[in-house]
C-alpha cells in the first residue's frame, strides 16, 4: 500500500484497479500568529482523501474536508474572539502514473485536480486547481526519497484576483523496523502576492499495522513568520 500521506509529498504510484482506498487525518490541529495582534487556531476532523483504481496505471481521488473549525483570537483580550465551523470545500484529483508501477527503483506520475468551493464558512468559496507532478526513489538500506513540485492557480481574498502558487517539496523516509517507519521533509510555497511565502520542516514516525492499514502521527513546523504549526494523527486503509 502506497499512501499520499502523512507527507506533503504525494505518492508517485497509483492505486490498483479496483480497489477502494481511504487516507484521512482522524484529527489535525494548527495555530498560527498574524504580526502581533491576531493569532488563529484551526481544527480538522476527518479531512479525508478516498481513492478508487480504475486502470494499472490511473486512480480517481475526492479529498472531503468533513468538518473544520477556525478560532481567531485578538492579541487584546478584551476583544471578542470569531469563529467558523462547518462542512469544507472537495477536491476532485486524477493520478496517472507514468513508470514505477510495476517495478523498479524510481517511479514518476502526473496529477491533475479542481477545488470546488463547497465550503459556505469555511474556505474562500472560490474555484481552484492546478497540476502535481510527484517523484518517488528507493535507496538502498531501506531509505526512500521522494519530491514534487505542485503548481496550483489560486484565488486571493483580500484582492479578489487569481495568482500562481508553486510548492515543491522533499522528503526523505527510513524504515525502523519491519512495521515501522519515519519520514523527515521539506515543504515550501511560494505565489506571486508579496508575502506568499512559507516553509516547513515536517516529520513524524509510520506504522504499518499491516499490509491493507496504516497510522502515522507528526508535525509540521514552521522555518517562515506567519506560518502554521500543525499537528495530525491519521490511519489510511485499503480494500
Amino acid at each position: 500500500m502506497s499512501t499520499d500521506r502523512p507527507d506533503v509529498t504525494e505518492s508517485a504510484y497509483s492505486l490498483d484497479a479496483g480497489h477502494l482506498q481511504v487516507e484521512t487525518d482522524v484529527v489535525r490541529f494548527g495555530t498560527r500568529r498574524f504580526g502581533v495582534n491576531t493569532s488563529q487556531e484551526e481544527l480538522a476532523l476527518n479531512h479525508a482523501n478516498v481513492k478508487l483504481g480504475l486502470t494499472s496505471r490511473l486512480d480517481v481521488q475526492l479529498v472531503v474536508e468533513s468538518y473544520t473549525r477556525q478560532t481567531e483570537r485578538p492579541t487584546n483580550r478584551a476583544e471578542p474572539s470569531t469563529y467558523r465551523a462547518g462542512f469544507g470545500d472537495l477536491t476532485l484529483r486524477l493520478k496517472r502514473n507514468l513508470w514505477g508501477n510495476d517495478g523498479g527503483r524510481s517511479a514518476l506520475a502526473v496529477m491533475p485536480f479542481i477545488k470546488l468551493p463547497t465550503g459556505r464558512s469555511c474556505g474562500n468559496r472560490a474555484w481552484e486547481g492546478g497540476v502535481v507532478v510527484p517523484f518517488a526513489l528507493q535507496l538502498p538500506r531501506d531509505w526512500s526519497l521522494g519530491s514534487q513540485l505542485q503548481t496550483t492557480l489560486i484565488r486571493d481574498e483580500d484582492s479578489g484576483y487569481n495568482c500562481v502558487e508553486l510548492a515543491p517539496t522533499v522528503t526523505v523516509g527510513h524504515d525502523l523496523y519491519k512495521t515501522l517507519g519515519g519520514f523527515v521533509e521539506l515543504a515550501g510555497s511560494w505565489d506571486t502576492r508579496e508575502q506568499g511565502r512559507s516553509l516547513t520542516v515536517n516529520g513524524g514516525p509510520i506504522w504499518r499495522v499491516s499490509d491493507n492499514l496504516q497510522l502515522d502521527l507528526g508535525i509540521n513546523y514552521p522555518l517562515t513568520a506567519d506560518t502554521e504549526t500543525t499537528y495530525f494523527l491519521g490511519v489510511s486503509f485499503r480494500r
